[in-house]
């Protein structure tokens, strides 16, 4: 019996479970386009990642976002890499552990950046909330700012569908994992 290759398109942040399943928990989306290329004069990027999960473990995702300090939230992990100067090889890494993050998100956030950023001219530096550096760490995310310290909505997010495809009204809920791009469905 020869099994069939099914091919699906989808879109960013609208990925299956079957899909995100094969990544173990350890699916990153990278900003920008893949073929993007940087000016050899122009310094390498700060890199900004949130480790966030809407309905369940399986739709663990780490997503690169601009680096803003009013992004944080004490109930989430974060990584921060900050290039040294006009190298993109070298600089640190730093682990942010929301004081309310829970105990795999910390793990976990902890592997993905070992296997993202495992070179020997990069330092890993596991930074709990309120402990943060001067010098690199809120320098990166443009000064310090206040943010978020709870992530109770999370609890009770649902996105709802409203419809009259059928000649009727109908209210269905669309989906546990969301993004902001199905508010245009």
């Amino acid at each position: 019996m020869v099994d069939k290759l099914e091919v699906v398109r989808t879109h960013q942040q609208q990925e299956n479970i079957k899909f995100l399943a094969h990544f173990k928990r350890k699916f990153v989306i990278h900003l920008g386009k893949r073929n993007q290329s940087r000016p050899p004069d122009q310094p390498p990027p700060v890199e900004f990642y949130h480790l966030r999960a809407n309905g369940g473990a399986l739709c663990t995702r780490l997503i690169q976002i601009k680096p803003d300090a009013s992004a944080l939230n004490s109930a989430f992990c974060y990584i921060l890499k900050v290039p040294f100067d006009s190298e993109d090889s070298s600089g640190i890494v730093y682990v942010w552990i929301g004081s309310q993050a829970c105990t795999d998100d910390i793990r976990l956030v902890g592997e993905i950046a070992d296997e993202m950023f495992n070179n020997p001219w990069i330092t890993l530096q596991v930074v709990n909330e309120g402990e943060e550096p001067d010098n690199f760490f809120w320098v990166a995310l443009g000064g310090r700012k206040p943010y978020e310290k709870s992530a109770e909505f999370m609890n009770y997010t649902r996105l709802f569908r409203c419809s009259n495809e059928k000649g009727y009204f109908t209210v269905s809920e669309k989906c546990s994992d969301f993004c902001q791009d199905d508010f245009a469905d």
